[in-house]
């Protein structure tokens, strides 16, 4: 923009200094006529026009070119990898009012700032899916203002699809990846608002989205998973209305007792549609495990995703699915990285651990103490687990055999979601229980 300013100055100047020649030359009256004159100074004057008109065509062209070409633009980038480092010290607020004005913060800026080409809309879009996993952390804490949380996701998603038109009305040859990771972007935001909501009727929204096109492993890996999480929650949601648990939390120990006790009255057609909407929710789990094997991140939250599926398959088909090994699996990861995250935040490691809190750290501790004590709500709602007596493993210790208050002191306590602290209550509460019919 700036050359194009200098270049028109420098015409403009030309023309003001030809024209004074020319008037200077006609004055000195060098065998010159006034005819000659003046048809040699208009076609000097188209000339020059002609110049100015293919100079600022060669400009234009050019802008749209910069502004829409799509070149090396991180969407393609078939090696890409979230940085996780770079989030859990750039977002280090300690309650989750700040952290979300921090994150919408940062959006809104790269948004109305860094998006001015479709190059940096692209690095804008990749940095806003990046983030997605840090949404929950906002709008499942005890604090979050949901309202307001919604109506900044609004505007935030009306600046997108502005900034979308303006690059659509340059050019459209260049845009598909721009359009299906907007259309993945507005479909997870959709599903996450519905799951804070606790509504499992989840609208369609991500089958819209073209998958298959989607080059970035991130992009991708986000696309399989919540759309395994789709397929979850369309299976769920039609278990839960075929026992009338619409208002019960099905992975809480009453909850899967419940599950365990009435699996058998439900309809055959009813069990074979649930049957395909888990199976293929794991089909798309297993997509999302093969493209994100390079992630610290992802795959802790895949596979509790894909756990809770086939256990509740293996349940529906009464067999042995491997459901455990895969729950452990994702404690493993998300206990590895909460070990990373610790390392990112420890402020000095001559001296005895010390370390940042920070919300998000809270927030992926709780994801690890999720996974662990779901896996405690399954084994002690198990009748076969119950009557064999066979070990319940908690952080290594068979925790049928310490005192309750031992295990109080071994829960990790998570304030801030109150989800993990019922469960630990109730798991407390059923292994006195348990203690007392066998005494």
């Amino acid at each position: 923009m700036r050359t194009s300013k200098m270049l028109y100055f420098t015409i403009l100047l030309l023309v003001l200094l030809s024209a004074f020649l020319a008037v200077w030359v006609y004055d000195l009256k060098e065998g010159k006529d006034l005819l000659s004159f003046t048809i040699s100074t208009v076609s000097f004057c188209i000339a020059v026009l002609a110049l100015f008109i293919t100079v600022r065509t060669y400009t234009s062209i050019d802008s749209v070119n910069n502004i829409s070409k799509m070149e090396g633009n991180i969407l393609d980038n078939e090696n890409y990898v979230t940085s996780l480092p770079e989030l859990i010290n750039q977002f280090k607020s300690q309650n989750e009012n700040t952290l979300e004005k921090e994150i919408f913060d940062s959006i809104e800026h790269k948004l109305k700032k860094e998006s001015e080409t479709a190059v940096l809309f692209a690095d804008t879009l990749q940095y806003i899916i990046d983030l997605i996993v840090l949404f929950p952390a906002v709008f499942n804490a005890s604090e979050t203002n949901k309202v307001l949380y919604k109506k900044r996701m609004d505007t935030i998603l009306s600046e997108v699809d502005r900034r979308c038109e303006i690059l659509h009305s340059v050019s459209k040859g260049n845009s598909i990846q721009i359009t299906e990771t907007i259309k993945l972007f507005k479909a997870v935001v959709s599903y996450q608002s519905f799951v804070a909501d606790d509504n499992f009727n989840i609208h369609a929204d991500l089958l819209h989205v073209r998958g298959p096109i989607l080059r970035n492993p991130v992009t991708k890996t986000i696309y399989h998973n919540y759309l395994g999480l789709y397929y979850n929650k369309k299976g769920m949601h039609l278990l839960r209305e075929s026992l009338n648990m619409n208002s019960v939390d099905i992975l809480s120990i009453d909850g899967l007792e419940l599950a365990q006790k009435n699996i058998n009255t439900i309809e055959p057609s009813i069990l074979e549609e649930v049957s395909m909407y888990l199976k293929s929710a794991a089909e798309q789990f297993d997509k999302a495990l093969k493209v994100s094997s390079e992630d610290v991140m992802w795959p802790g939250f895949i596979n509790y995703n894909k756990a809770r599926t086939v256990y509740f398959l293996a349940l529906l088909s009464n067999s042995e699915l491997n459901w455990l090994d895969i729950l452990d699996e994702a404690i493993e990861s998300r206990s590895r990285l909460n070990r990373l995250i610790d390392e990112i935040l420890m402020i000095d490691r001559s001296k005895p651990a010390n370390i940042v809190s920070t919300h998000l750290r809270e927030f992926f501790l709780y994801q690890e103490e999720l996974a662990r004590t779901v896996k405690l709500n399954i084994l002690l709602s198990n009748n076969l687990t119950r009557q064999n007596n066979a070990p319940i493993i908690y952080k290594g210790i068979n925790i049928t055999d310490i005192s309750n208050e031992k295990l109080t002191g071994l829960f990790v306590s998570i304030q801030k979601f109150s989800t993990v602290s019922t469960y630990q209550e109730k798991i407390i509460s059923r292994l006195k229980n348990n203690l007392a019919v066998t005494n």
